[in-house]
């Protein structure tokens, strides 16, 4: 259970109101996690929990409003609704038996349009038998007959759901995926500032660590950026280093040693990170007045120095040498028009899923807008991207990033900006 969220299956539970989505939920997680009740629309914010399901594996639950909501209040719950839908990776669509219209049509035209795979949940069997012409219409998908009440077929249910997580497309949760070998030394620089939790390293530090364990090599954690004393006494094959101290890294670090940040191995690990780098680009075109997005997907509060609102904005301002503006959205927030910016730059994304990040950059994309990531530009505007990539080069789409960034932007297709 101690499996971070960002790292979990994420299945949604979907369906009109009061056809017993919350005692699906309650009865998938063994638990009383939903409030349920016979009054329709009892379920009015999404609720979520974690479980753990033989075959599948750590998944996070959702339980959601129901579709045919009404009134103003039930329009933004709908709204909610299908913004889960968005960033969930199983759908669950529950339909009373004997009961298929309107509303789950729609589902599942939605769950389609979005590449969801969906299982179809029939409730309330215990009560009734279903009609031939009730399954002639949900024969075509893949569906269980169940009754939460009863738990009738329930390790049906989870055999289907391990089954349809394996045929998701799923790229391997390894930060080191392809740049880590078996008795590497990797030397971890996580500077202890203000900004440091108190007592305890961040999520990416603690991945990063169990992870070079996972492969079978050694790690090294120290707190100083002035790296020449501590690469002569382990010879990394490796530093990985806070993006904030990056360019004190670089410069006393020995010219062999390969070197990132743990932002950038977060951006290939959630995102697409070519096309972060390919975004980082427009930093060089900026103009006054341009509004640049800084998006977090955590909900910290901003101290003195935060990365976010003073380090970044400074570093880019005066790289571009333009009075930029900048806005910035927290958590799930995110703006649904992004027309107005000319450069969204986001976090790592160590506490939001694949599926969240994907979802941020297709609508960057179809919004025509470049996006990029805390460390890339944060590197390019130390002047160091080329050196922090490098270790990449084999693993980026175009295979050019290295000591010829500007060859990489050549060869791919320019962005509309």
């Amino acid at each position: 259970m101690n499996t971070p969220k960002s790292m979990r299956t994420a299945i949604g539970i979907f369906g009109r109101r009061n056809v017993g989505k919350s005692s699906i939920m309650n009865m998938l997680s063994n638990q009383s996690a939903s409030i349920v009740s016979d009054v329709a629309g009892t379920t009015t914010d999404t609720v979520q929990k974690s479980i753990e399901i033989h075959g599948l594996g750590a998944a996070t639950l959702f339980d959601t409003a129901g579709v045919d909501d009404v009134g103003e209040l039930g329009k933004q719950r709908v709204l909610k609704t299908n913004e889960t839908i968005e960033n969930i990776d199983i759908a669950v669509l529950v339909v009373e038996n004997n009961k298929f219209g309107k509303f789950e049509s729609e589902l599942i035209a939605k769950f389609k349009s979005l590449s969801k795979p969906f299982l179809v949940l029939v409730n309330k069997c215990d009560l009734k038998e279903s009609k031939d012409e009730f399954l002639n219409l949900i024969k075509p998908f893949k569906f269980v007959k169940t009754s939460a009440k009863t738990s009738l077929n329930l390790e049906l249910i989870y055999e289907n759901l391990a089954e349809i997580s394996k045929q998701i497309s799923k790229d391997t949760d390894d930060l080191f995926s392809g740049i880590l070998n078996p008795n590497d030394i990797v030397l971890l620089i996580t500077p202890i500032d203000d900004e440091a939790p108190k007592g305890r390293l961040i999520l990416p530090q603690v991945q990063a660590i169990r992870q070079i364990l996972d492969g079978k090599a050694y790690v090294c954690v120290s707190s100083s950026a002035d790296v020449s004393k501590t690469a002569q006494m382990f010879k990394p094959n490796l530093i990985v280093c806070d993006s904030q101290c990056v360019l004190e890294v670089v410069k006393t670090a020995p010219k062999e040693a390969k070197i990132t940040t743990f932002s950038i191995l977060m951006s290939r690990l959630k995102g697409d990170l070519s096309e972060f780098i390919k975004g980082s680009e427009r930093a060089k075109s900026l103009k006054d007045n341009d509004k640049i997005l800084i998006a977090e997907a955590c909900t910290h509060n901003a101290k003195d120095g935060d990365i976010a609102r003073v380090k970044i904005p400074k570093m880019l301002s005066k790289f571009s040498g333009k009075k930029l503006e900048f806005s910035y959205t927290n958590g799930k927030d995110y703006p649904a028009n992004l027309d107005e910016f000319a450069l969204i730059i986001h976090c790592g994304g160590c506490m939001i899923n694949k599926t969240i990040m994907k979802n941020r950059m297709q609508k960057a994309s179809r919004a025509i807008v470049p996006i990029t990531n805390y460390g890339i530009i944060i590197s390019l505007c130390q002047g160091v991207l080329d050196r922090v990539t490098e270790i990449f080069q084999n693993n980026l789409q175009s295979g050019a990033i290295g000591t010829d960034l500007t060859r990489y932007i050549a060869t791919t297709s320019e962005p509309k900006y």
